[in-house]
């Protein structure tokens, strides 16, 4: 290749420039066991301190101002790309920001038609002055600010062009309502919209629908069906996800008491599973220390001024996703730009924003319904609309767990935890020996109906009427089992309002709880086995419903007698995998057809649906009355054909993660990008896991943070796939990554 002059003369002052970028920020900003950094923050001074696995530890007052500026900065100096363009997201700026990147302006739609930025406004302007959450905000952002006043843009803005403003507590908020959105509040949507696919379908009947979805589509009558049917506009039910943006599907956590364990206290174990395919991490490790005693390590994700999970020195703490449904989609007749409300027709309120250059035009009503349409570019028609409401108003009470570093027993953070912006199971272990269970959220009071059926907004009593308060919600503590676990299943108390009209499979639970229900003496080394377990419930319930047509040789044989466990060397376990996603595939084209079930299966907000189908049918042996024994034989049939001689379960199940500001758009030899590695993680086992597609991006759902610990120490044992920095110059970019890969957990002390 020839290069010309001007080349030539560019290529050195590229070079120079790089090299000067990489000793500055390489070099001189490598860090070690033991690096020290001393700064003041408004006013406080800290010292941050790399552990010897190069977490940041940091030192100051014990009050939760301070605590929360140490985290800002500390996410501003590991992350802080991460954060602005998490900032970005939330705001639907993404696309004018990097404009050579068009997968995210459908993300950036979406992100203007919820109008996530007007709701932090609003929110922050209903918080108490001098409150908690106020104090909490102004101290995140001012960590956030002195890293962003006293540093250089990253190389990657530089090369965009792109000059982060200062940050506000507006943005933290906004991020905050976006968050819970993505992946979350956004499955029920889902559902919600899959239900009417099958309604308007008419593959199947209304009473295979509501025994589906029971006992939560009471209202499900012929007439209500008959106004499904006749909605204007239905938009399809593809995933909202930039490459940016975490989503969270299944996670599992467990406590067990004093009475199953060898050292006679409560461990906790916990394993989030959200999408590991870009690094740096969602998660982000920390710890901080007071000099008056308190000590607290956990997990945060950067743009959020809480620790999710972690312990002090005298409570332990986890979470997973609690499936509780926050948000709905309603019934709205318009007629000539205006909407009914119980007899009469009020203005629908205009809003207009620029996408790529495109001015958008989105409708709500007075209540915030925002009208939901495939195309905002003219003005709305008259018809029958989904229009969806996110949850608003003051959420003040949520930032009440951003003081758990600071509770010490489990009945203390029952109190702290009932009210959040993400539905949440909490489990809780203390030294005194307790363990408990807390349901947490911002539920909608529903005065008709459990929030799944979208309900006519025209009639007023269907309508919220405010949020459920804490003593609303599930607690417990102290089971006479002596163990919790939680599997992002239903939890529901019958004597509380309905709180869960999603859950998953039980499989998961039962399978967890199974395991601690039968053993004692238990250890964190036990705890660790247990998070690695890969024994597939759906395949011992479905292979003996194989035997008739299962050969007797071969890769047949092979999965009759298989243990039912994932191995990436297992050949049955291909076959297996092969098979299920085969049998989901006729069961779907059964449900919705088979011109329908490409499109809706293709996203996996929709998929998990299909697989509870699949499930469904092999408990009840049918279909909406076919019987199941035809279906099972054509899938096997399909799996064998596409089971190549040889296969293995690694073949079809790899992690990857790439680079989460190129997105994989660089070559590998750059060395951002961690390639394909095989994975034992499968369907509804312990360690689920599953590479699937999201709004068109591929994306790896799987354990993406190991904790547990022994409350009769002050020891942490973790795993996070990644390092601690997101600064592809540091040598703390990819530092965990093969520690994640071999399971090889490390050691922190309080």
């Amino acid at each position: 290749m020839k290069i010309s002059a001007w080349g030539w003369g560019v290529l050195p002052v590229l070079f120079v420039a790089t090299a000067h970028y990489w000793f500055t920020n390489f070099i001189l900003e490598s860090e070690f066991p033991g690096t020290k950094t001393e700064i003041s923050i408004s006013g406080s001074n800290f010292t941050f301190t790399r552990t010897e696995h190069l977490t940041w530890q940091a030192e100051g007052a014990d009050d939760v101002k301070d605590l929360s500026k140490a985290l800002g900065w500390m996410h501003a100096k590991d992350r802080y790309i991460q954060l602005c363009l998490m900032r970005l997201a939330s705001q639907g700026k993404l696309t004018e920001t990097f404009p050579f990147d068009p997968v995210n302006e459908i993300f950036d739609t979406v992100a203007k038609q919820m109008n996530f930025n007007k709701i932090g406004i609003e929110t922050v302007a209903q918080y108490q002055k001098g409150g908690l959450a106020e104090k909490i905000l102004n101290s995140y952002v001012d960590g956030i600010n002195e890293y962003q006043r006293s540093h250089n843009r990253p190389l990657e803005f530089v090369l965009t062009n792109y000059h982060p403003t200062p940050f506000q507590t507006t943005d933290v908020v906004t991020f905050i309502k976006f968050v819970s959105f993505v992946g979350l509040d956004e499955m029920g949507f889902n559902t919600e919209k899959l239900i009417i696919e099958l309604v308007r379908s008419g593959k199947v009947s209304l009473e295979f629908i509501k025994e589906t979805y029971h006992p939560h589509l009471a209202n499900l009558t012929a007439e209500h069906a008959s106004l499904l049917r006749q909605i204007t506009d239905l938009k399809s039910t593809t995933g909202h996800r930039s490459p940016f943006v975490p989503v969270i599907t299944n996670s599992n956590n467990w406590v067990i008491s004093g009475v199953k364990s060898a050292s006679g206290f409560p461990i906790m174990s916990s394993d989030p599973h959200l999408d590991v395919s870009k690094t740096p991490n969602t998660f982000y490790e920390s710890a901080y220390k007071s000099p008056s005693g308190v000590s607290v390590f956990g997990i945060t994700v950067p743009g959020i001024p809480i620790i999710l999970m972690g312990r002090n020195a005298h409570l332990s703490f986890s979470l997973t996703y609690g499936m509780l449904d926050m948000a709905d989609y309603f019934l709205e007749r318009v007629v000539n730009g205006r909407y009914e409300r119980d007899g009469q027709f009020l203005p629908l309120t205009e809003r207009r924003e620029v996408v790529t250059g495109r001015e958008l035009i989105f409708y709500e009503t007075a209540e915030g319904h925002i009208i939901e349409r495939s195309e905002h570019m003219e003005t709305i028609a008259d018809g029958l609309y989904l229009a969806l409401r996110l949850p608003g108003g003051n959420d003040e009470d949520a930032f009440n767990q951003a003081m758990l570093p600071w509770t010490t027993t489990v009945e203390e953070a029952q109190e702290v935890l009932p009210i959040s912006n993400l539905g949440s199971n909490f489990l809780l272990a203390d030294t005194q020996g307790n363990i408990g269970y807390q349901q947490s959220g911002r539920v909608p009071r529903r005065p008709t109906g459990t929030g799944l059926l979208p309900l006519p907004a025209w009639d007023s009593k269907n309508l919220w009427t405010g949020y459920l308060k804490g003593d609303e919600y599930k607690r417990s503590i102290n089971p006479p089992e002596h163990f919790y676990a939680t599997a992002n299943n239903l939890i529901q108390d019958e004597n509380k309002p309905c709180v869960i009209t999603f859950p998953a499979l039980s499989t998961r639970v039962n399978r967890i709880s199974s395991i601690l229900r039968n053993k004692s003496n238990l250890t964190v080394d036990d705890m660790k086995v247990f998070q690695s377990d890969t024994f597939s419930i759906l395949a011992e319930m479905a292979i003996p419903l194989l035997e008739p047509y299962l050969s007797h040789t071969g890769i047949g044989q092979e999965l009759r007698v298989w243990d039912r466990r994932f191995q990436v060397d297992s050949r049955p376990a291909a076959l297996w995998f092969l098979f299920f996603e085969e049998l989901v595939r006729v069961v779907g084209e059964i449900i919705v057809g088979e011109e329908v079930y490409p499109t809706l299966s293709r996203e996996v907000m929709n998929k998990y649906n299909f697989i509870k189908f699949a499930v469904r049918a092999l408990e009840t042996r049918e279909v909406a009355g076919d019987p199941l024994g035809p279906m099972l034989e054509v899938a096997l049939e399909r799996s064998m054909g596409k089971y190549k001689e040889g296969m293995v379960y690694g073949d079809l199940r790899k992690y990857f993660s790439n680079n989460l500001f190129f997105s994989g758009k660089l070559p590998s030899w750059v060395g951002l990008d961690v390639a394909p590695v095989p994975t034992n993680s499968g369907l509804e086992v312990i360690k689920v896991g599953s590479v699937d597609t999201y709004s068109g991006a591929p994306c790896v759902f799987t354990q993406t943070w190991r904790f547990v610990t022994d409350m009769s120490t002050n020891i942490v044992h973790s795993i996070l796939p990644g390092g601690p920095s997101g600064n592809v110059f540091s040598n703390l970019y990819k530092r965990e990554i093969e520690n994640y890969i071999n399971e090889v957990f490390k050691i922190l002390h309080l």
